[in-house]
């Protein structure tokens, strides 16, 4: 059965962010040479919340529902903070730190996250992997 474009609904409570992980991660380097205020850090070790989840240290900077809920806009502020220090986040790549932006939302049947083209190449310029999470979890 296929679904026409105009039947199928957006994702809600998306959020974007702008993720750098590694096994021994100093997040308050990484806000230093960013020069970006991250809005969460990990420090390397076990997660109290999930012991058997990954201990790499992480800093975020995430754009959600509490900032805009727009997909598009908060899309935007994610691409412009990283093309703002895109050659910071080559050499953390370079580095060895896994530098990714993440998309993350609830998703129902048929529902779907549209990206223009011009989305797609300012992310694509970056070099920097583009990881779309889907919740398929009942809200």
């Amino acid at each position: 059965m296929s679904v026409d474009s105009h039947d199928a609904t957006s994702w809600v409570l998306t959020a974007v962010a702008l993720i750098v992980k590694k096994s021994d991660l100093d997040p308050n380097s990484i806000t230093e040479r960013l020069a970006l205020q991250p809005s969460a850090v990990r420090m390397p070790g076990v997660d109290r919340w999930n012991p058997e989840g990954s201990a790499a240290g992480q800093w975020r900077l995430q754009c959600d529902e509490h900032t805009t809920r727009v997909f598009s806009e908060q899309l935007d502020t994610i691409l412009r903070a990283a093309e703002g220090c895109a050659g910071t986040l080559a050499m953390l790549r370079a580095e060895g730190c896994d530098v990714t932006i993440t998309v993350r939302g609830f998703a129902d049947n048929d529902s779907q996250v549209s990206f223009s083209a011009d989305e797609m190449t300012r992310a694509s310029r970056l070099k920097i992997p583009l990881k779309i999470i889907p919740s398929l979890n009942a809200r």
